[in-house]
């Protein structure tokens, strides 16, 4: 099983995306995008139930 984000499903104009084998891997991942993609959010990060929403199981 594997996890999937895009950050376009957010609305953003961001190619971001990220598959990985686990779940905790993908939040790592975003944490750091959004620290480097998005500074703007890094006062204010998505909440896990935002990204709970955003997870795709592939």
């Amino acid at each position: 099983m594997a996890y999937k984000l895009a950050c376009a499903e957010t609305g953003a104009q961001c190619p971001f995306e990220v598959v990985t084998t686990t779940r905790d891997e993908l939040i790592e991942h975003v944490k750091v995008h959004v620290q480097a993609a998005h500074p703007e959010m890094a006062g204010n990060p998505p909440s896990p139930e935002t990204i709970d929403k955003l997870i795709h199981v592939v």
